[in-house]
């Protein structure tokens, strides 16, 4: 009996007598020799014939000329979207890797030069579309640089609605470039309400060259965070006095003991009344550090725990006084540190003076409570939700409106300018530098995604600069995706 299932019928084998079987000059009776030769049914000869038969007549079809065409439709299903949350976490955003991404999600391969001439022509694209013709308000002027392997990028951002309204790459930040980047943003419809940025030179300078007569705010951001680097300093300094004064109160015990431990005795680098001096020298130093650090950033505020707005002369007052005592407290780096306070007084007490010149006719004829009421309503906005015309009294909202309008001008620092320089820094390190095309496509996609957290949650910069029905970030991308397309009106 024949073996219908034998391991010895290799792939070869089966390729050969397939070979056979088909052949137009076919003996008689060479069927049922193969299947001798081979241990195998006839059966099992002629279903091999019928299958090699199907596919070659498959595979000789007549197809259309040239090159095959690509796939247009893609299936969106649950594994395509758990292989694309996969995926892009996985990847950097470099021009290589957006290669990898395409293949790996798509099965599309393209070359690198393909990839960054349409990031180079989208970038192109978004240059020409970054804002619109003029914006309908003044700006809060938040200027700073950044720089990438030297390279300074010169970054200007609005305070109100963190709207971007310059990033560029320059290869300088001296007072004419920084001059020319002004005037090009005035030629382009901003205007400023103020202008808040460090002590760059050129920055100062270019505002000059310019002949931008708006005020120049000081930056309380940098001012705090060098305070906030010296805290750190002085409570490490108070730990170490804390750490050498305990071991000398231990060396002293162990060498007045009966017993002393095994093992040589500890060494102590002064004797304990010195060490136990030094200790409350830097406790006492860093608790009043604390507290007279406090109360500046108190004064600063232009509303007071109480609830009522700041009086500049009070505040000055409680800046010299606090400028004073650092001094005192005989320590160098804060001495330093009052020093540079003292010399920025006027200019950080400038902001309160502007608030409350404007706030004054305003708050005229109206009761203290009431005054107290509508700056307690403006701090507690936000987290409550409040609306002028829901929740404020109708004799009270003409008041109201105009105390919040000038409230939300209060401007003083560059904070905002930082954080966006934290948000580009990850972008500027994965390409090695500030190509032409990633600085436009980072601005564009900047001002036209909407906030998900924070006071501005659910809106774009744009519509919070005043923008009326900005395009979409769907919209934009479309564009630069597909620049000459022409959308026919319905």
């Amino acid at each position: 009996m024949a073996q219908y299932r034998i391991p010895e019928f290799t792939l070869e084998q089966r390729v050969e007598a397939a070979l056979q079987m088909v052949s137009p000059h076919r003996e008689w009776g060479a069927v049922t020799r193969l299947a001798r030769r081979y241990g195998v049914s006839r059966p099992l000869l002629y279903k091999l014939k019928d299958r090699l038969q199907k596919v070659l007549l498959e595979a000789l079809q007549p197809r259309p000329a040239g090159r095959p065409t690509q796939t247009t439709s893609l299936r969106i299903d649950r594994d395509f979207i758990q292989r694309a949350i996969v995926t892009l976490s996985l990847l950097k955003g470099t021009v290589r890797d957006i290669r990898l991404g395409l293949h790996l999600l798509f099965g599309i391969t393209r070359s690198v030069g393909h990839i960054s001439q349409t990031l180079t022509a989208a970038g192109t694209h978004a240059q020409a579309d970054l804002l619109p013709p003029s914006l309908p308000l003044p700006i809060l002027g938040e200027a700073d640089e950044i720089f990438q392997g030297r390279q300074p990028c010169l970054t200007v951002v609005d305070g109100h609605s963190f709207l971007v309204v310059r990033l560029s790459p320059e290869a300088s930040c001296d007072a004419t470039t920084w001059g020319v980047t002004f005037l090009e943003l005035q030629e382009r419809g901003v205007r400023f309400h103020d202008l808040a940025c460090d002590e760059a030179r050129g920055l100062r300078a270019g505002v000059q060259e310019a002949q931008l007569s708006i005020p120049l705010r000081p930056d309380l951001f940098h001012l705090l965070r060098d305070a906030h680097h010296l805290t750190q300093r002085l409570e490490k300094a108070a730990y170490r006095a804390i750490a050498t004064a305990e071991r000398a109160r231990r060396a002293e015990r162990e060498a007045q003991g009966s017993h002393r431990r095994r093992g040589r005795p500890l060494k102590v680098r002064m004797p304990r009344p010195e060490a136990e001096a030094a200790e409350a020298q830097a406790i006492a130093v860093y608790d009043a550090w604390r507290w007279l650090l406090e109360e500046i950033r108190q004064a600063l505020e232009p509303i007071s725990p109480t609830g009522q707005l700041v009086a500049t002369d009070q505040a000055r007052a409680t800046l010299e006084t606090a400028i004073e005592l650092l001094r005192e407290l005989g320590h160098r780096e804060v001495t330093t540190f009052a020093d540079e306070l003292e010399a920025k007084v006027s200019q950080l007490l400038a902001p309160l003076e502007w608030l409350e010149h404007r706030l004054r006719p305003v708050f005229q004829g109206v009761k203290e409570e009431d005054q107290a009421f509508i700056l307690w309503a403006w701090q507690h906005r936000q987290p409550l939700g409040l609306d002028i015309e829901g929740d404020i009294p109708a004799e009270l909202q003409a008041v109201t409106r105009a105390a919040w309008h000038l409230l939300g001008l209060f401007h003083r620092s560059s904070s905002l300018a930082e954080s966006l320089h934290s948000w580009l820094r990850p972008y500027l390190q994965i390409h090695r530098g500030m190509t032409r095309w990633l600085l436009p496509l980072l601005q564009l996609f900047w001002n036209h995604h909407p906030f998900e957290r924070g006071k501005r949650a659910g809106h774009t910069p744009l519509e919070l600069a005043g923008v009326e029905n900005p395009s979409s970030l769907t919209e934009v991308l479309s564009r630069l995706a597909c620049p000459n397309r022409v959308v026919q009106p319905a």
